[in-house]
């Protein structure tokens, strides 16, 4: 009985120390996008009047309030299952984003590079399921994750101006 007990409470430690770690790449994903949002200028065919479709600006909220999730997801929290979830959120909804905005115009320069990051993010997302540790590609889950955000930017402050619904990117809690 106390040798299982010992396991438990070895495997709980492990679990935690996998989702602090997590946590932390998590965090300097965001805080690398925010240092990169405010050098990055708009496209320069997004205007302060733009009329996006309702369905667009639905897609995009849906975006950005999967985006802030993972941003600010408490890892030690959610643990794995909670971190997978909430990629999974954010892969549906860049999926969804793409489909929507791929009918616009004004955004076929930034769609492959989302696509790319997209496709980039679900094959981690796949990677999640083979491992027995996931701190083993907490590294791959940030990148994935950034280049997902990166490649978004552009389009996401584009729609912010016509979409009032949108929401703003959030940093995680200090």
């Amino acid at each position: 009985m106390h040798v299982t007990g010992g396991i438990t409470e070895l495997a709980c430690r492990k679990r935690t120390r996998t989702a602090q770690f997590i946590a932390a790449g998590l965090g300097c994903l965001v805080l690398a996008g925010c240092a990169s949002q405010s050098t990055t200028a708009p496209p320069a065919s997004s205007t302060a009047s733009a009329t996006y479709s309702v369905q667009l600006c639905s897609e995009a909220t849906t975006f950005q309030t999967a985006a802030n999730d993972v941003a600010t997801l408490d890892v030690s929290t959610a643990g794995t299952d909670g971190v997978k979830n909430a990629l999974l959120d954010l892969q549906t909804a860049t999926t969804n984003l793409i489909a929507v905005a791929s009918n616009e115009k004004q955004f076929s320069a930034q769609l492959p590079a989302l696509e790319k990051a997209s496709a980039s993010l679900n094959a981690t997302i796949q990677g999640l399921d083979s491992q027995s540790d996931p701190s083993a590609t907490a590294a791959e889950t940030t990148a994935s994750v950034t280049a997902v955000d990166q490649a978004a930017k552009p389009m996401m402050d584009s729609l912010r101006s016509g979409c009032p619904s949108v929401p703003p990117a959030e940093t995680p809690a200090s």
